[in-house]
């Protein structure tokens, strides 16, 4: 026999307005808006058609809306971005997944990674099978972001450039540096903003990100003009690792005040395949 999920006019007023309102993603402070009522009231409403799997409680203060396909079950799915992006503001999408989502790699990263000026911790939906992984920046940071539509809703994520500029100054944080000399790669090949991307470095504020930009576009012999020049001058004194996650070994890159903990066939392995 199938079940049938109810709801009682209050409740149903509720997930009305805020269907209306284009939230699939809602926090108390809003359910309580649609319906004006106090804290206790409305607390129970919300403990009630969690009940029913109507909604699925994210974490303390925020829902997700379950359609009526879900079923009894509450069985449902959800692209990660929409639960990740309603979980802290002011966040965006960042690091592995942006550098993802822009196609400018093939990792899949195993959780959500959102940049956020809060401190947040991590966030694990198991009924969703999501895991989100928050990041945190400071202010001056925060920027270089853009708007996409996902499942009808708005979703803040890293531009492209922006996107390669935190790889640069985090490798670990984008599955390596390698990751990031295929994201160069793929990025150089049909919608280079070599000025932008430059822009997104110095504002950064780490020169860091230089040293490994240029160190990169030469290995990987990218057509980037007099802009390799301008990124030489760009740089710190004082020695860099390629990528952080290995230690102080390899040969000194006088050029760009780096020590290269990867051989040249390391970061090129991935051409072969």
């Amino acid at each position: 026999m199938t079940q049938i999920r109810t709801m009682g006019p209050t409740e149903a007023r509720l997930l009305n307005g805020l269907a209306a309102n284009g939230h699939a993603v809602f926090t108390t402070d809003q359910a309580r808006a649609v319906l004006n009522i106090d804290d206790r009231d409305i607390n129970k409403i919300l403990y009630q058609l969690t009940r029913k799997r109507w909604l699925l409680r994210l974490e303390k203060g925020k829902y997700l809306i379950l359609p009526l396909e879900a079923g009894m079950e509450g069985l449902y799915s959800i692209h990660e971005f929409v639960i990740a992006a309603h979980l802290v503001h002011p966040s965006a999408i960042a690091y592995a997944s942006a550098l993802s989502f822009h196609e400018l790699s093939d990792l899949v990263p195993q959780a959500v990674l959102v940049a956020t000026t809060r401190r947040k911790a991590d966030v694990i939906i198991e009924e969703l099978g999501v895991r989100v992984h928050f990041i945190t920046i400071r202010a001056h940071k925060f920027f270089g972001l853009q708007t996409v539509m996902i499942e009808d809703q708005p979703i803040q994520i890293t531009s492209p450039t922006k996107t390669l500029v935190d790889g640069l100054d985090h490798p670990e944080l984008c599955g390596g540096i390698v990751e990031l000399a295929k994201g160069l790669s793929r990025y150089a090949q049909d919608r280079a903003d070599w000025a932008q991307l430059t822009a997104d470095a110095r504002r950064l504020g780490n020169r860091t990100v230089f040293k490994r930009l240029g160190y990169l576009s030469e290995i990987l012999e990218l057509d980037v003009g007099g802009w390799v020049e301008r990124w030489r001058a760009e740089i710190s004194p004082g020695e860099t690792v390629l990528d952080p996650r290995y230690g102080r070994q390899g040969s000194y890159c006088a050029d760009w005040n780096l020590r290269v903990n990867l051989s040249k066939e390391q970061l090129l392995e991935w051409r072969r395949h």
